[in-house]
């Protein structure tokens, strides 16, 4: 069946509008993780106008109006959250859904891009983070690389696929290499998280985390392909889709615990980065990707799309050796609390 401009169109458009949800919903959850640090770090300083005043025993100690202030502030950063969250969750893929609908991925794919286009315009206005110059060539080459491997990727759909194809694809041994080997990368990434002094290490992990796990996209395509395959429901559909669920939402809440540490336009990147080269991999293993490309310009340009994605990720990576905010916070409020001790 042919597609018309009128579909085509139509799947423009929930493209864009999914790039937009995309992109506010990141805004909304940095803004609401720069609002509670804020309210923790007036919480700890020493006002002699009118938040503060001193009781008995010569203790600070916050007046009803500061605490009501910081009431209303904690909720409202709470709603940001939970706004973008349920965005990312669900209108973002609603929207993504029925662009498909309209028209073939193939048209729609590049235009994903977009949400980073819109972080980067709207992130000094909604969170008060001026994207660095640096930041914005790499957001620009991850878009690039990520357009590139939209449309000189496969666009074959998943037509005539059986049940009997989607049980032999998950025993195939180059597959279960790629689930083991993403398991011990996720424990990599949990240890330099965790365990590691250094500053880069940290930076790398938590911005890779997010769009690792949500990357792993066979066992939400494949449970759709179950369903519109119309053989009944195998015993075993229950689980792809608990998988599918843990990679959508685990993705989600480590792209927030991302964004409590850095900036949205590095966040944001660095997840669509991390994304785009995981799908990459799992599908030219999984669905056999190169073997359905066409043409000597498609086997050039795919990689090469990669490679630029790629370059985006190490610049953003290298752009400055940062510790980690939650540390900084710390000694910060520790210090303050210090000089709290001698008023």
């Amino acid at each position: 069946m042919s597609i018309t401009a009128s579909d085509w169109t139509k799947g423009i458009v929930f493209s864009i509008l999914a790039t937009i949800i995309g992109g506010a919903s990141k805004l909304a959850i940095r803004k609401s993780w720069l609002m509670e640090e804020s309210t923790e770090r007036d919480g700890i300083m020493v006002s002699e106008e009118n938040t503060y005043g001193v009781d008995s025993n010569g203790e600070a100690s916050r007046s009803p109006l500061h605490n009501s202030r910081n009431g209303s502030t904690k909720c409202i950063a709470l709603f940001l959250r939970l706004s973008g969250m349920f965005g990312m969750t669900f209108l973002n893929p609603l929207c993504g859904v029925l662009a498909m609908n309209y028209a073939s991925p193939s048209i729609t794919a590049p235009f994903s891009g977009l949400t980073l286009v819109w972080i980067i315009i709207f992130s000094k206005t909604f969170t008060g983070e001026q994207p660095s110059h640096a930041q914005v060539f790499a957001s620009s080459l991850i878009v690039l690389g990520e357009v590139v491997v939209a449309v000189f990727g496969d666009h074959t759909n998943d037509e005539g696929t059986t049940l009997a194809d989607i049980e032999a694809s998950y025993r195939k041994p180059a597959f279960i290499f790629f689930f083991v080997a993403m398991v011990l990368w996720f424990l990599l990434l949990h240890y330099w998280v965790t365990y590691s002094h250094s500053s880069f290490l940290k930076r790398f992990a938590w911005g890779v985390s997010g769009g690792c796990a949500t990357g792993i996209q066979n066992f939400l395509k494949d449970s759709l392909t179950v369903l519109k395959a119309k053989a009944g429901i195998p015993s075993y559909f229950p689980i792809m889709i608990v998988f599918a669920m843990a990679a959508a939402f685990g993705g989600l809440l480590l792209l927030t615990a991302c964004m409590k540490r850095y900036d949205v336009t590095y966040s944001s990147a660095m997840f669509v980065g991390a994304y785009v080269f995981t799908v990459s991999i799992m599908s030219a293993i999984h669905y056999n990707t190169f073997q359905n490309l066409e043409g000597l310009s498609n086997y050039l340009l795919y990689p090469l799309g990669l490679v630029i994605l790629m370059t985006g990720v190490w610049i953003l990576v290298r752009e400055r050796n940062v510790e980690d905010p939650a540390e900084n916070n710390s000694q910060h409020a520790g210090a303050e609390m210090i000089t709290l001790k001698h008023i």
